[in-house]
């Protein structure tokens, strides 16, 4: 889909680089408004967030010359109709980046805090045996405390059994000492473009969605989505942030030498999961029975994991990089996602 529109943008360029041809006082415009479709379509291909700018403009002025060569011209109306549902399309994109990124901004605003402090022995006091290997195993140990990060992920969901994953890539920034979890995608469902938000912070938790990024498909809101989303933030502190299972709003009880129940405090909620590591200190699986299912409508609660498949060294740090989203259905076990762990970058100071 996105290949047929860069080429109808090019085709209509092209089609006004010809208007050059006219011996009128406003040839010139033609050429204007052919170097401002390439322009579009270069902003297009390469997802900039400003790509619907140089669009808008280029479509005002091709049918204002359209109508003033009505009899020549008459049918670019209706390529200009098709780019026009196109620049609406990625306005709405820039509608919820813009949106998103007033939310990010907020966790940068708290008070500075001094990134420069190491993870020691110290802090790792009060750990169970098999989680203090697991961050020597991730190598967080002498590492930054991880006070924020940003992860980039790209894989599918979907949202019963027997579909399709859709395919989609996202980014998210978590920040620890006021725990918040700001995340959103980009993806097609059916070849249409469809966006979406996760944010979590103290003010509560929003799951909105929207298909050509305008029309809502799920906008979910409340307490029970808070407490799925604290869920999520203490999966994210496990897999993505391990140097993050310091904090002492995390309880912990020993099962076994290999598995040990988190339970992490986010008044007003308390969560909990079970770990489930290798003897060599890897941490493959996160089951917690506090998670909800939902499209906006009903929430149900399902155990829910998130089993690793792959793991690999990303900027100095060995992380699990592929794992399965699967909820224990009555029915039985259904994977509603497959994410990969493509980039993260811990303690940013800005959203740039």
């Amino acid at each position: 889909m996105k290949i047929l529109f860069l080429v109808l943008i090019l085709l209509h360029s092209g089609i006004h680089f010809i208007g050059l041809r006219k011996a009128t006082p406003f040839a010139w415009l033609w050429v204007v408004t052919g170097i401002l479709l390439v322009l579009f379509a270069y902003l297009y291909f390469s997802n900039a967030k400003y790509a619907w700018l140089p669009g808008i403009v280029a479509i005002l002025i091709s049918q204002w010359l359209i109508l003033s060569n009505w009899n020549e011209a008459r049918y670019g109306s209706l390529l200009n109709l098709l780019l026009l549902v196109l620049v609406v399309v990625e306005f709405g994109a820039f509608r919820m980046l813009k949106k998103f990124d007033r939310l990010v901004e907020s966790g940068f605003n708290a008070p500075a805090t001094n990134l420069s402090q190491l993870i020691t022995d110290a802090d790792m006091m009060h750990l169970p045996l098999i989680v203090k290997k697991y961050l020597y195993y991730t190598n967080f140990v002498g590492k930054p405390k991880v006070f924020n990060f940003r992860a980039l992920f790209k894989g599918g969901m979907r949202s019963n059994p027997g579909d399709s994953y859709m395919p989609m890539k996202t980014i998210q920034y978590n920040f620890t000492e006021e725990p918040s979890r700001f995340f959103r995608f980009t993806a097609t469902k059916a070849g249409l473009p469809v966006c979406g938000i996760h944010t979590y912070d103290n003010s509560g938790a929003i799951f909105n969605v929207k298909l050509l990024n305008w029309f809502s498909i799920i906008d979910a809101k409340g307490d029970q989505l808070k407490q799925a989303e604290t869920v999520t933030v203490l999966n994210d502190f496990c897999f993505i942030a391990p140097g993050a299972l310091i904090d002492k709003r995390i309880q912990w009880e020993q099962v076994n030498d290999t598995v040990v129940i988190a339970r992490f405090t986010n008044p007003p909620f308390t969560v909990s999961a079970s770990l489930h590591f290798t003897q060599e200190g890897q941490l493959f699986n996160f089951v917690s029975n506090d998670r909800f299912e939902t499209d906006g409508k009903t929430y149900k609660n399902y155990p829910w994991t998130t089993p690793v498949s792959a793991c690999k060294e990303l900027n100095g740090y060995r992380l699990g990089t592929k794992a399965g989203l699967w909820y224990d259905r009555p029915d039985g076990k259904f994977q509603y996602g497959d994410l990969e762990l493509v980039e993260v970058i811990y303690n940013i100071r800005s959203l740039d």
